[in-house]
């Protein structure tokens, strides 16, 4: 396998971190910009669309909807790739479901002040942008890091600069690579 899966709560620095990646001739992808991830509902487990009013997005939708990679997906990226290292930024709610397909999982570390800060002064990207979806997100992070470390990920802190987050990012990747 030569997929390296970057994920983290919104407001880690994903896109950012994916972003860099590109700058620096790294194969990278996004769960969202790409297309990667798919919403669907956890009674039917028909594809939905997520409602672009943020108020139509409560608890109540989140409870019954999950985004999700299809690991089909992740399959075709891995034989496309030759043999190349390819970077997955984003998240998914089917992680148990995927996680096999990577060669490593990176959990990009932030704490609360941090998210809060980058939720708010971040432009592209409305989600966080409602009161609401800021504390679902803060909610979201309270136990990720733990979580994380338990099933193996490597944890990067991502209140540093980016170049250096993605020299570390780099480091574990090639060594694991």
């Amino acid at each position: 396998m030569t997929l390296v899966y970057v994920t983290g709560t919104s407001g880690a620095g994903k896109t950012t971190v994916r972003a860099e990646l590109r700058r620096r001739g790294f194969a990278a992808l996004d769960t969202d910009e790409d297309r990667l991830s798919r919403w669907f509902s956890n009674g039917s487990g028909a594809k939905v669309e997520l409602p672009a009013d943020p108020s139509d997005r409560d608890d109540g939708w989140y409870a019954n909807h999950t985004q999700r990679i299809p690991p089909r997906v992740l399959r075709q990226i891995d034989a496309d790739a030759g043999g190349g290292l390819v970077f997955i930024c984003g998240t998914a709610g089917n992680e148990v479901e995927i996680w096999n397909l990577f060669a490593l999982v990176v959990n990009l570390s932030v704490d609360a002040e941090t998210i809060r800060h980058r939720l708010a002064t971040r432009g592209g990207n409305a989600f966080g942008s409602t009161d609401a979806e800021a504390q679902r997100i803060l909610a979201w992070n309270e136990n990720r890091d733990e979580n994380y470390d338990r099933f193996g990920a490597v944890r990067i802190d991502a209140t540093q600069p980016v170049a250096t987050v993605v020299d570390q990012l780099l480091h574990v990747s090639i060594e694991t690579y």
